[in-house]
């Protein structure tokens, strides 16, 4: 029996000491990878297509660095992984332990348009290095990066920027990644008056139809048809401006909860006037001011459903 603890607490000190041994090495590599910092100047957003899923940028980009610790050719030897400069970067700066490049580039990324109208997008910066992964070059953000005061994105605000460095494993490999993020937001107020006060607008004119007399089924029957059709169309307009997406939009729930409104319009106008054609005037009429009622709770129903999901 004491031979057996005696085994068991051998093989548990052996496995405590590798633990040991394996944490060293790792300090020992990581402290012996170059820190390089990494800054960025936004100038300009030069344009923003959602429908292609691309951006292009005009910024400055800045390494500091310990020529002690990693050489300038080294240092240039970067990638900007989700996208490609337009030109040859241009060195605009260069001396002792720094070097500073104009770049002009086509970024892509996938959007999310899960709140569209009123979405918030992020446009990045990526840059890793080409050879030297994290375990002997880790950047590190500078503190002077920030966006120029004359940069002003039409139809969009901007939200702020942030850096984060983290590390971008391609299969056993770790390489260390610098992240510069914009926030862009849709202006509210000029997002509700384009995207929801025109179909605001054409719903609120359909259901005029309740305070059409029942006898003038025809007249119900065209203004809720022709204003349906107005609806499509505008549906389609509103979603011409982002790509093909899987997934619901915000704009596409509104239209769902709008498109629920007409066919219940249309139901209603279409029971009276079978009631009206059995010459059931009174019954129609009656029908008609519960149809009203039942519109307002249906309405009020919709708008909470939009207002959890």
């Amino acid at each position: 029996m004491r031979m057996k603890s005696l085994v068991v607490i051998t093989l548990l000190s052996a496995f405590a000491f590798a633990i040991l041994i394996g944490q060293a090495e790792a300090q020992h590599v990581s402290s012996n990878a170059a820190e390089v910092y990494v800054g960025v100047w936004l100038v300009n957003v030069e344009r923003i297509d959602l429908a292609a899923s691309s951006y292009r940028l005009d910024f400055y980009i800045w390494f500091k660095f310990n020529p002690s610790e990693i050489d300038l050719a080294k240092v240039k030897e970067f990638e900007i992984v989700n996208g490609a400069p337009t030109r040859t970067p241009e060195v605009v700066a260069q001396e002792e332990g720094r070097i500073e490049y104009r770049i002009r580039g086509e970024f892509i990324k996938t959007f999310d348009f899960t709140r569209y109208p009123f979405e918030v997008h992020t446009l990045t910066i990526e840059l890793e290095h080409k050879n030297l992964n994290a375990s002997r070059l880790i950047f590190k953000p500078d503190s002077e990066s920030a966006i120029d005061e004359t940069v002003n994105v039409a139809g969009w605000e901007i939200g702020g920027f942030e850096q984060s460095v983290v590390e971008h494993s391609y299969g056993h490999e770790a390489y260390s990644r610098y992240v510069f993020s914009l926030r862009l937001k849709r202006p509210v107020l000029s997002a509700f008056v384009k995207s929801v006060l025109p179909i605001s607008v054409i719903t609120t004119i359909s259901l005029l139809t309740f305070f059409i007399s029942p006898q003038n089924f025809g007249q119900r029957i065209g203004l809720a048809v022709s204003t349906l059709m107005a609806a499509s169309a505008f549906h389609l307009s509103l979603l011409s401006g982002i790509p093909p997406i899987g997934y619901l939009t915000l704009a596409d729930r509104m239209m769902l909860s709008v498109y629920a409104i007409f066919l219940y319009n249309l139901s209603v106008s279409v029971y009276i006037m079978r009631l009206v054609d059995a010459k059931r005037i009174e019954e129609a009429q009656k029908f008609n001011a519960k149809a009203l009622k039942t519109l307002a709770i249906l309405i009020v129903l919709l708008i909470a459903i939009q207002l959890v999901a």
